[in-house]
């Protein structure tokens, strides 16, 4: 698999743009390997949407992680075939966890605590 480096997007977008077009045209040779995917009007457009600074409004803060167990939990329940476990909480909420990346967390809206979890055999869906 290829390495993607973002300062060599940046060097593409920039070397694409209108006003460096007589440093890239001379290194066509031919034109059928130009190197260009954009159409021709198309980087002009990408070269203006492209901010140079930024301010606190285009940022917010929230909590994106949670670390450890569950607090209070009530509940258990693993699937063996998707390898992913079901945890519910005496405050009605469910952390399904499983391979790395697979992390969900759901709020029951009454708060009521969750006092069975189940897998449905074959049929991905937790009761």
């Amino acid at each position: 698999m290829k390495k993607f480096n973002f300062r060599k997007v940046l060097d593409g977008l920039t070397a694409s743009s209108p006003g460096s077009g007589s440093s890239s045209g001379s290194n066509s040779g031919g034109g059928a390997g130009s190197g260009s995917v954009h159409p021709a009007g198309t980087a002009g457009v990408l070269r203006e949407e492209i901010q140079e600074t930024l301010t606190s409004e285009y940022f917010q803060i929230c909590k994106t992680v949670r670390h450890g167990f569950p607090h209070q939990p009530t509940a258990l329940a693993f699937d063996p075939v998707q390898k992913i476990l079901a945890i519910g909480t005496r405050t009605g909420a469910i952390r399904i966890l499983g391979r790395p990346g697979v992390d969900c967390y759901c709020q029951h809206e009454s708060g009521a605590a969750v006092l069975q979890l189940q897998f449905l055999i074959n049929e991905g869906a937790l009761v």
